[in-house]
């Protein structure tokens, strides 16, 4: 399977943020009526749909759209500010195994780009450390959809 086309999105990879309909309650109550829990929660829910909103519209600003065929994506995820310059280095370019979660990452790169992605087949997904101070989505584009489909085993 060859890859051709590279996309790159110029937005800071976030995980996904699991929003309940209780969570609407916060954007409802006055900011300085929240207690921390529900300030901090508040935040972080306004924090998500920005970074879907941007992600969204530098997609938008490249014309790019989710082939339901197949892409390749990396995540660069910038390391912590609070490491060392050596470890910073050591780093770098290396898989990230540690949080965020790579299938956080993935759903909130379809929920930020997709109504709908039941139709999304075939999706490999890879994040990686720069010592950079803010990180970015790597888009790979396969050439041709999949040839061969496979059907399920016929019932006897």
């Amino acid at each position: 399977m060859s890859k051709s086309k590279k996309i790159i999105l110029n937005v800071n990879p976030q995980s996904h943020c699991r929003a309940t309909k209780g969570d609407s309650i916060f954007f409802r109550i006055p900011r300085e009526k929240l207690r921390p829990d529900g300030l901090r929660r508040l935040l972080r829910l306004e924090r998500y749909n920005n970074y879907k909103l941007d992600l969204l519209a530098e997609a938008k600003k490249k014309n790019f759209t989710i082939p339901a065929y197949g892409m390749s994506v990396t995540f660069y995820i910038p390391v912590p500010k609070s490491w060392s310059n050596k470890k910073k280095k050591q780093y770098h370019g290396t898989f990230c195994q540690s949080r965020p979660d790579l299938d956080n990452l993935v759903k909130s790169l379809m929920d930020s780009l997709l109504d709908e992605d039941k139709y999304v087949a075939n999706l490999t997904a890879t994040k990686r450390w720069v010592d950079f101070p803010s990180g970015w989505i790597e888009i790979s584009l396969i050439d041709e959809p999949l040839q061969e489909v496979i059907l399920p085993p016929a019932k006897e």
